[in-house]
């Protein structure tokens, strides 16, 4: 995990720090792309060769619904008192 993480904040540090030209710009996509396809290709199988994933797909599913609902609305309140308390500062600044 540890590992995972200082190559995020490496890369970070790299696209932040240099002017990246389009080229290498467009072929970085290209690589994310790419990844993401293998990823997702390579999780599908671990999917397909577990049994108890299959029979339990139902239940993974309804979890994934909730989950995803959950993190959607509480999401939109967060954004709402943010921006309810930016604006509130913003009118403070103007009066």
């Amino acid at each position: 995990m540890l590992q995972i993480i200082i190559a995020l904040v490496l890369g970070i540090i790299v696209g932040a720090s240099f002017n990246l030209g389009d080229k290498i710009k467009k072929n970085i996509s290209n690589l994310q792309t790419l990844g993401v396809v293998s990823l997702l290709f390579v999780m599908g199988i671990s999917i397909g060769i577990n049994p108890n994933i299959i029979s339990e797909l139902s239940n993974i599913g309804i979890k994934a619904l909730v989950f995803a609902l959950l993190t959607t609305i509480f999401s939109i309140i967060f954004v709402y008192f943010i921006t309810q308390y930016i604006v509130k500062k913003n009118e403070e600044r103007e009066n």
